[in-house]
């Protein structure tokens, strides 16, 4: 198991300041902890990414975190966007590009019929789906009704 972090006792460290001088030194290595969390946290959410983006065969510097949220949602090229949990999924279960970019394409054309619309680890597991046929017809469906709604909007001028 890593240890991220190393618990420091100060006890007696201190020993020979008054309160005041106390509670402030305790102030600065707690600042210190969580400023060594931030880094820690940092530095593994970018070395996920990168090792997505090498298995993928993508150039590790493809792509940014939006809005500099580092451990957010990071995009890469014009078209794919990837959270956090996703790339951790991704990585721990070998998910191949294609994998994603088909379970993207579904969850997109899910929502546009207004299907529920699955997590990364149910659709790789297999969860019901809505089927490609389906989504054809309704495809279908909707360019005719369309084209009805289009011909009304002119027959009324």
């Amino acid at each position: 198991m890593i240890k991220i972090m190393e618990e420091v006792t100060y006890k007696g460290l201190f020993e020979d300041l008054n309160k005041k001088e106390q509670e402030e030194a305790n102030r600065f290595f707690e600042r210190g902890k969580k400023e060594r969390l931030r880094v820690c946290y940092a530095e593994s959410c970018n070395n996920y990414v990168k090792y997505l983006l090498k298995s993928w065969g993508l150039s590790e510097h493809y792509g940014y975190w939006i809005a500099d949220e580092i451990g957010g949602v990071y995009a890469y090229g014009d078209d794919l966007f990837i959270n956090m949990n996703d790339i951790i999924f991704c990585v721990e279960n070998d998910v191949t590009e294609l994998q994603y970019r088909e379970f993207l394409e579904y969850c997109s054309t899910a929502n546009e019929f207004g299907f529920e619309t699955p997590n990364l680890k149910s659709w790789m597991a297999g969860c019901p789906r809505v089927s490609e046929n389906t989504f054809k017809q309704l495809r279908e469906l909707k360019d005719n009704l369309h084209k009805v709604v289009e011909e009304e909007k002119i027959r009324l001028k």
